[in-house]
């Protein structure tokens, strides 16, 4: 039993595949973690605190006893280090590993997606581009340097949404959502839900994408844009509060990028780099399509 807690009332379901969301290299273990970690992200992005989840397990048959162990130990993991209570679950035979995450938590307020308004100011958590670099290396075969490749194999293999940031920022967020589907998927929701366009001048690039990218003939924006798995917090701010949001965030451990502002051109989401203008177009992870 979940004791019941002043506020709103808060559900997530969020469904881990193996085939879609578990690259070579990634163990059980890690695969399990990243299950909880899915929906601890968009509970960050929403300012809602979990706390107790529910996990439905698929598992092919001729699992091995190591390997459920592991998935237990990525369990243990996730409850270490979000604070949430695993209180149970269920099993069932499945063609490939499947990891159902089912959480509950409370929230006194849920940031929306929809409450952005032309004048607010475009913020991020965290940088973009590790992620898709690293997967570009766990099935592509891509080369790196090695602390740059460490960084980016272990975003994908350990996915570490900042649950304490999300809700330090919760209070000043006008709209919000997680990356996890693409940085460009994210800002065309958010401007879809808000009505309002966006104006990218600043690309929250990490350090070495640039450089990864050149060495291995692939395009950064589009991995920055278009490659998702980053949860990290899209969202946007009124830029009276933007200097009291970035202390908040900096107080939980986190800080907040500024890159951009948002529009009164409805839907019209672009990139202006020093006065060259380009779309940015509604790319990124679609179920049952892909990228």
């Amino acid at each position: 039993m979940v004791p019941l807690l002043p506020g709103k009332l808060v559900f997530k379901v969020d469904m881990l595949v193996e085939h879609t969301d578990v690259p070579p290299g990634m163990t059980y273990r890690q695969a399990a973690r990243k299950a909880v970690a899915m929906c601890v992200s968009d509970f960050a992005s929403k300012g809602a605190r979990p706390d107790s989840f529910m996990i439905s397990l698929g598992l092919r048959r001729g699992t091995t006893r190591r390997q459920v162990d592991d998935i237990a130990h990525g369990l243990r993991d996730a409850v270490g280090t979000w604070g949430v209570h695993l209180v149970g679950g269920d099993t069932n035979e499945a063609e490939e590993l499947v990891i159902d995450c089912a959480m509950i938590g409370f929230a006194k307020r849920l940031v929306p997606r929809e409450g952005a308004s032309p004048g607010d100011i475009l913020v991020v958590t965290g940088p973009f581009g590790y992620p898709p670099s690293g997967l570009k290396m766990l099935m592509a075969g891509a080369r790196a340097e090695a602390k740059f490749g460490r960084v980016a194999k272990s975003s994908v293999l350990e996915p570490s949404p900042s649950l304490e940031v999300g809700l330090a920022l919760a209070p000043y967020l006008t709209s919000a959502m997680d990356s996890s589907d693409g940085l460009a998927r994210s800002l065309h929701t958010l401007a879809r839900e808000s009505k309002v366009g966006f104006e990218v001048t600043l690309v929250p690039m990490g350090a070495g994408v640039q450089d990864f990218a050149s060495s291995n003939g692939l395009d950064p924006l589009q991995l920055v844009f278009d490659g998702g798995e980053e949860y990290v917090i899209v969202g946007t701010v009124k830029k009276a509060k933007l200097r009291t949001a970035k202390e908040a965030a900096q107080k939980a451990g986190g800080r907040l990028l500024e890159i951009g502002t948002a529009t009164s051109d409805e839907g019209r989401v672009e990139l202006n780099n020093k006065g060259k203008v380009s779309p940015i177009a509604d790319a990124g992870w679609t179920h049952l399509a892909g990228r």
